[in-house]
């Protein structure tokens, strides 16, 4: 799993909480349309996505491309009997090169989720690594596809960050 003595560590496996499945079915507050609604989140926040520190600064993983992948990977679980978080976790645990990961939790229930997927034995299936493949090779850089392209983009993301 090295290359020159060196793994990798997957940062942010789970997309600021994207990829747990919790704003599926209601947007993060900076996303929702519906002000109400977005201020209660704002109030009660489900995660990062919802708060007003992180949540402004991590809208490269709710592009319209990242949210695109999510549903997609978000039914390749669902096919499969499992959590978005597990097809997530258990797919960096199988990747020869990642040699750790980097999650973070809001309670001890998602760390003991966490460990639970990251220690799981057996692998996922070849088939449904594959459909993550090409789900990942509709867009490879997902959170690095911007919305807000035109004559007058300035080629960097809203915190400055330089966006390809």
């Amino acid at each position: 799993p090295y290359n020159e003595n060196v793994g990798f560590m997957a940062y942010n496996a789970l997309a600021g909480g994207m990829l747990t499945g919790k704003y599926l079915e209601r947007p993060a507050a900076f996303d929702d349309e519906d002000r109400s609604r977005a201020t209660a989140s704002l109030q009660q926040p489900r995660g990062r996505m919802d708060t007003r520190g992180w949540g402004s600064t991590l809208y490269r993983y709710r592009t319209d491309a990242a949210r695109s992948a999510i549903d997609q990977y978000a039914q390749i679980a669902k096919a499969n009997g499992m959590s978005l978080t597990e097809l997530s976790l258990r797919w960096c645990r199988q990747r020869s090169l990642i040699t750790t990961t980097l999650v973070g939790h809001s309670n001890l229930q998602q760390l003991e989720e966490s460990i639970k997927y990251l220690t799981m034995k057996k692998p996922l299936s070849d088939k449904i690594m594959w459909d993550i493949d090409v789900v990942h090779m509709q867009n490879r850089l997902p959170m690095f596809s911007s919305n807000r392209v035109g004559k007058d983009w300035n080629g960097e993301g809203e915190i400055g960050e330089p966006i390809p």
